[in-house]
């Protein structure tokens, strides 16, 4: 009952939000100004984070700010895929961040990443494979490759104290957290996908549905879609129908103006340090799932 409460009360905030991608997406860029914005407060304050997260040089030199405590490191894909990856935070909350498709990888994500750390998530955020840092195997990609590395981020939360983890996906990664929020492994609680999009791609293999579209239904872990207005690469009505087709008894879709852009850019900070109110919106839902 209490989680009904809390989950009404998120889709009224997520609702009055409405009414105020990525190929496209700007990991860290400006964009005009918007009224729904929050300062940003310094990425490290207050936040307990444990030895091995304690140094933020190594992640700064390669993604660049915010200067935050995290830890460059490699995971390995369910099916034994070296990936490179970020780990920051601590506690028993954990958020696997997803990246789009794109050069950027898991530096995309890394300044959600440190304000997630700061609010008392554990997070990894990773390079797919065959991108960025990451290996490949000797063989090529396979149709299970994306969900296999998800899997794995997975596995490394909960092998580092997770008990509680929400799939966090943005653009084409926010289709992968759906597909792979169908058969959730152990530890899995929720889902949010951020202008998810190629939903029409085979993107998985069984014992998965293939693409984003044919796990709608298919779902029943809360579920957070959001997608702004004017989006290029995905519509409100491609965002609605998924909404409507989910299977979930809890479920959440925030409609944001077109400034707010695409995937990571509904929760990137301005250079001003302003991030975009939706942000703490997913914070809420993030913290609902993982409660």
């Amino acid at each position: 009952m209490a989680f009904r409460v809390i989950f009404a009360i998120m889709l009224a905030a997520a609702l009055a939000l409405s009414v105020a991608g990525c190929r496209g997406s700007v990991a860290d860029g400006a964009r005009p100004s918007a009224t729904a914005t929050v300062a940003e407060p310094a990425a490290n304050a207050g936040t307990a984070t444990s030895p091995s997260t304690s140094s933020p040089g190594p992640v700064t030199e390669v993604c660049g700010p915010p200067n935050a405590p995290g830890r460059l490191t490699t995971i390995r894909a369910s099916d034994g895929v070296p990936l490179a990856a970020i780990e920051a935070g601590s506690g028993e909350r954990g958020v696997v961040l997803i990246p789009e498709l794109g050069a950027a990888g898991k530096c995309g994500w890394w300044g959600y990443a440190a304000y997630l750390a700061s609010r008392g998530f554990r997070v990894v955020l990773f390079d797919h494979r065959c991108t960025g840092e990451s290996s490949c195997p000797p063989s090529g990609t396979a149709p299970t490759g994306l969900t296999s590395d998800i899997q794995g981020a997975v596995i490394r939360l909960r092998q580092q104290g997770a008990t509680a983890i929400a799939l966090l996906g943005a653009s084409q990664g926010g289709a992968e957290a759906l597909i792979t929020a169908t058969l959730p492994q152990r530890g899995i609680t929720g889902v949010a996908a951020l202008s998810a999009d190629e939903l029409s791609t085979s993107l998985a293999a069984n014992p998965y549905p293939a693409t984003a579209l044919a796990a709608a239904a298919r779902l029943r872990l809360p579920v957070l879609f959001a997608v702004a207005k004017g989006d290029p690469y995905v519509s409100v009505q491609q965002t609605r129908q998924l909404y409507q087709e989910a299977g979930s008894r809890h479920k959440q879709l925030v409609i944001l103006g077109p400034e707010q852009g695409h995937g990571w850019d509904l929760v990137t900070a301005q250079p001003d340090g302003l991030r975009p109110i939706f942000s703490r919106t997913l914070v809420a839902f993030l913290r609902t799932v993982t409660s």
